[in-house]
């Protein structure tokens, strides 16, 4: 009998020590995933109609030619503005495109964060031109997507234009309740 009681006694001694230990909270487990705050509406969006063309934006002058869907890129409207380098060419579209693959896509862009969507800015250059676009995570597996081309750019100007760029077309794009 003596010996149940000191296993009971003993048992209950080990339950008790099985207590919250006090200490700090562990750490959040980091994700990957992007940050997408504001749900968009994106069967509703008319990528032809994203950015101000009538130079209403005090960023953006008015241009002459209309916007009209790229034929390379389906999906893609084409906007031109003139300047005196040569013509600013930028191309929007929604694609069906995960943020991890965007990513591993452009190694040398960088991270950043506009009207609470993840975005990754990355530029590619060839012989001519410096091609650099803009993806905003707006939905699983999709992207709002700003490419812009310029001969002759410099590239700390275009990551501006694409900066305002993305904001003009994010503030398009209708959000869901």
């Amino acid at each position: 009998m003596r010996r149940v009681l000191g296993v009971v006694a003993l048992c209950a001694a080990l339950t008790a020590c099985t207590a919250e230990i006090p200490g700090p909270p562990p750490k959040p487990v980091p994700t990957t995933s992007p940050r997408i705050d504001k749900p968009r509406n994106l069967a509703a969006f008319d990528t032809c109609k994203a950015i101000p063309v009538d130079g209403s934006s005090p960023l953006m002058n008015a241009t002459a030619v209309v916007p009209t869907p790229d034929q390379k890129t389906p999906g893609f409207c084409r906007y031109t503005w003139g300047f005196p380098a040569g013509d600013l060419t930028v191309l929007v579209g929604l694609e069906e495109i995960e943020y991890d693959e965007v990513k591993k896509a452009h190694p040398n862009g960088h991270q950043g964060e506009i009207d609470g969507h993840t975005m990754w800015f990355g530029c590619d250059t060839d012989a001519s031109e410096l091609d650099c676009g803009v993806w905003a995570a707006v939905g699983y597996a999709r992207s709002l997507t700003v490419k812009t081309r310029m001969p002759g750019a410099n590239e700390g100007w275009l990551l501006f234009q694409r900066t305002t760029l993305i904001k003009f077309a994010l503030d398009r794009l209708p959000v869901t309740s």
